[in-house]
């Protein structure tokens, strides 16, 4: 007995747990080490490990993990703690049950904090990566290890095959609010442009013939009026006829935003003199694949679609129709209310739309009431002082403080860093294919927060592996992608 004392005692100091990841392989080097001091020469290593020697090397392993646990008659008092070959056991107030119903009439005890014990809880979960109570129960069949959710909740969280198989996109807090769209300006001074379609039309002459049509958006970034228009493709010429008509109808902007469409960069380049002489300023997102950067027109395009299907329905229209249709929507969307609503108060008076600052009424149709129709050119730009005036204190009060909430993305993330192993979501993909990529620059904003980073990649050829190429750089938003391997975790593991 002494001598296999002194033999275990060899065989623990000599094995160094910390350089292991793998449960098992830890058992069959302490096996193969066992077979040295059983042969008493080196040539016992050769021997392949057994059922039997894995079996011996585990129980030795408890043993070593339990030598520390001195208070185990008190402290776990409440499991029914003994001592069955030299190993402590819980679950004696239920052995019968357990051997009727389990086959077995207790279970080993091992300590939380022992990183023997992370590694079979890390083994458990590695066979199926499945969810933190199927561990516990799979975990449960030989050992009870106290607060082992925590240990396993821990363990699925750093686990990198779980974040690709869950795919969960990072979440940042909602950037800075554009100082354009918190001032007061004229309507359509500061405009946002956007395409959405393809809508079907057919011809005017041949009617069974079908074709493409796409909207374009221009919204004000201030009042939120919105002014739809057709185009005949989606080229650049189609484009730049459409910005024509809308600037003969509501004038040049100052600052365009928009996403950065190759036939918006195109146009943008063709009305760079016009720009020059006019004052136009086309300003373009940082990101292609970031739709909510330009979110002012795509939350508006929403509710332009839904009214399409609501106004149009499966209906093909000609191009004339479809025109008319979407100037009607145009209307209807600068008459929906912005800001604070007035509800059942009296003394906040008619709710605020942005007709009210395009057409100085809430609607389009002939306004109803006594009017001054005198031709006084004093009491005309009174009366249209009064109606501009009147729209900015209700926007003051009811639409500005909106603005200073966010709608989203409210909380602080930990900042995506440079060396982070991610997946980038590719809406072009199918989800399982995602790019694997590494982060190689990630510039914080102006409140110190990471919004977008800048990743290498490898280019795969499908059926054919990596074929040594160039790393290719690409430009993506937080919001898209897995953080896999954060760079603090790959430091662990590394040391």
């Amino acid at each position: 007995m002494a001598v296999a004392k002194v033999s275990q005692n060899h065989v623990i100091h000599m094995v160094d747990v910390n350089r292991f990841s793998d449960y098992y392989k830890l058992l069959r080097v302490t096996c193969r080490v066992m077979n040295v001091f059983k042969c008493r020469s080196f040539k016992g290593m050769l021997r392949e490990p057994t059922v039997q020697g894995i079996t011996k090397a585990e129980l030795m392993w408890v043993r070593e993990m339990q030598r520390d646990m001195t208070d185990w008659k008190v402290r776990f008092r409440r499991l029914g703690p003994s001592i069955k070959n030299g190993v402590i056991v819980v679950g004696q107030r239920i052995s019968k049950w357990l051997k009727e119903n389990w086959n077995r009439e207790d279970y080993m005890l091992l300590p939380a904090n022992h990183p023997v014990t992370r590694l079979y809880i890390s083994y458990v979960h590695g066979v199926d990566h499945a969810g933190i109570e199927t561990t516990l129960a799979k975990l449960q069949r030989k050992f009870w290890i106290p607060g082992a959710r925590k240990i396993i909740k821990a363990i699925k969280n750093q686990c990198v095959t779980c974040r690709k198989l869950t795919k969960k996109l990072e979440d940042q807090c909602m950037g800075q609010m554009r100082i354009e769209r918190m001032k007061p300006a004229p309507p359509f001074y500061y405009t946002a442009i956007d395409l959405f379609g393809p809508l079907t039309i057919r011809d005017t002459v041949k009617r069974r013939t079908h074709g493409k049509a796409f909207g374009v958006i221009f919204n004000c970034l201030v009042t939120r009026a919105v002014h739809l228009d057709l185009a005949e493709g989606y080229s650049t010429d189609d484009f730049l006829t459409t910005f024509q008509r809308f600037i003969a109808i509501r004038g040049a902007p100052k600052i365009i935003y928009s996403d950065k469409g190759t036939q918006l960069i195109s146009a943008s380049k063709k009305i760079e003199n016009i720009g020059e002489k006019e004052g136009v300023t086309w300003i373009f997102n940082m990101l292609s694949d970031a739709p909510w950067y330009n979110g002012a027109s795509e939350a508006l395009i929403k509710s332009v679609k839904r009214c399409l299907c609501i106004s149009v329905g499966d209906s093909v229209l000609n191009f004339g129709e479809l025109h008319t249709a979407l100037f009607s929507i145009a209307n209807l969307m600068n008459e929906r209310p912005i800001g604070k609503k007035p509800g059942f108060s009296l003394e906040l008076g008619g709710y605020l739309c942005p007709n009210d600052l395009l057409l100085g009424r809430s609607t389009c149709f002939c306004p109803s009431g006594m009017y001054d129709i005198s031709g006084d050119h004093k009491r005309r730009l009174k009366f249209i002082q009064i109606i501009i005036e009147s729209f900015w204190k209700k926007w003051h009060r009811d639409y500005f403080p909106s603005l200073l909430i966010r709608q989203k993305w409210h909380t602080t993330r930990r900042n995506v860093r440079v060396g982070d192993v991610v997946l980038v979501q590719d809406s072009n993909v199918v989800r399982g294919a995602w790019k694997l990529a590494q982060v190689i620059k990630a510039d914080p904003g102006q409140d110190g927060v990471v919004r977008d980073v800048d990743l290498r990649y490898k280019i795969i050829k499908h059926g054919k592996g990596y074929d040594g190429g160039v790393d290719k750089i690409m430009c993506r938003s937080v919001h898209r992608l897995v953080v896999l391997l954060p760079i603090e975790e790959q430091c662990i593991h590394s040391s």
